[in-house]
């Protein structure tokens, strides 16, 4: 359609003419979803007029630059590809064991988008990647489980943030095997997943990949690169910026573990960057009578000390809940629960006296509920 954009090409956005080319694309879809003999993607059935299905039927289009036959043909094509393998129908929990435990959801990143963690240390890469074919099925059924956290709605998130953790990944692969793997799986996202990519962070990522992506990156359009951050091991504090430190895990520097207490959901985490020999002290939680506090509390990467301390509301001596002269970022989180005697407040001291040179970042939470 004549003037339309494919910045407006949003259910929030349309114009007239964006409105327009989307009527002419439902039709279109009517056409691709008999040629397919299926109608359902991510959960949204095509074939009944909805938000969801627009906000589908959008994504298509601006992944062919707004051409109708394009969209319609690649519509179709995704529609068959999914009902030949059976991809509505995949559940996590028929993979092969090697393919289970490399990758969970996070809650969300600062912009609202689902955050889909991949942690390829521990992968047995023969395994894993050997296998071609087996491979694509497995990472579809990540991206499907990921993909069925969006709303479809309109103005709310459309794209995914994917975490690739390099932590514990030797330096030499089987490269032809990964290359073979990686190259048929991005084929299919290509193909198949339009408009879904956000963010594509990858953390402990090795200088020498590192240096090799820059290079490879330098022949991506800008909008593309874009999309890509590296860090490395001690850019917690940059991480955060990104996805917030309670969706991030443990083990990449942030607080989310499977046994966190459940009275410090939603509690605010605090994040302190310490300088080198200097000590910093915050407040926790202000307690207003006799009370059980949970807390939290850990240094992101080098190491640190932290002192947890409770001062009465009626002056009486301070009590130490918690003396910790020498914590390292891979001991995680520490946690636990002082039972206050009555009002006060409890404080943390975080203290970097083992670095000369570089600050420390500490996280840490605490929250009140009654004894």
């Amino acid at each position: 359609s004549a003037g339309a954009s494919l910045e407006r090409c949003f259910a929030d956005k349309m114009g007239n003419a964006e409105a327009s080319l989307l009527e002419e694309m439902r039709v279109a879809a009517k056409t691709a979803i008999a040629g397919a003999g299926s109608s359902m993607m991510w959960g949204v059935d095509l074939s009944k007029p909805s938000e969801a299905t627009d906000v589908v039927l959008l994504k298509f289009l601006r992944a062919t630059e707004l051409s109708v036959p394009d969209a319609a043909k690649r519509l179709e094509g995704t529609l068959k590809f999914r009902k030949e393998r059976g991809v509505d129908s995949f559940k996590m929990s028929s993979l092969a064991p090697h393919f289970q435990g490399h990758d969970f959801i996070a809650g969300t990143d600062c912009d609202g988008r689902p955050v889909l963690i991949s942690r390829y240390g521990a992968m047995d890469n023969d395994r894993v990647f050997g296998d071609t074919e087996a491979f694509v099925t497995y990472r579809l059924h990540v991206m499907e489980e990921i993909m069925a956290k969006l709303s479809f709605k309109a103005g709310e998130p459309e794209t995914l943030c994917q975490v690739h953790d390099y932590s514990g990944v030797p330096l030499l692969f089987k490269t032809s095997e990964v290359n073979r793997a990686v190259s048929a799986i991005s084929k299919v996202f290509g193909d198949h997943y339009p408009e879904t990519k956000g963010t594509t962070i990858f953390v402990n990522f090795p200088m020498a990949f590192s240096k090799i992506f820059q290079a490879f990156s330098s022949f991506l359009p800008e909008r593309t690169r874009n999309k890509f951050i590296i860090f490395g091991d001690a850019d917690q504090e940059l991480l955060f910026q990104r996805i917030a430190p309670e969706h991030v895990p443990e083990s990449l520097g942030g607080l989310l573990r499977s046994d966190t207490p459940p009275a410090l959901a939603g509690a605010p985490v605090q994040a302190h960057s310490v300088a080198a020999r200097e000590t910093k002290e915050t407040v926790l939680a202000e307690v207003a009578g006799k009370a059980a506090v949970v807390w939290e509390v850990r240094v992101c990467n080098g190491e640190g000390a932290y002192e947890l301390v409770f001062s009465p509301k009626d002056r009486g001596p301070d009590i130490v809940v918690r003396s910790r002269q020498a914590v390292q970022g891979s001991d995680g989180v520490a946690s636990g629960e002082f039972q206050a005697p009555g009002a006060g407040t409890l404080k943390c001291r975080l203290t970097n006296d083992r670095a000369w040179w570089q600050s420390r970042l500490f996280l840490c939470r605490a929250a009140a509920g009654r004894k």
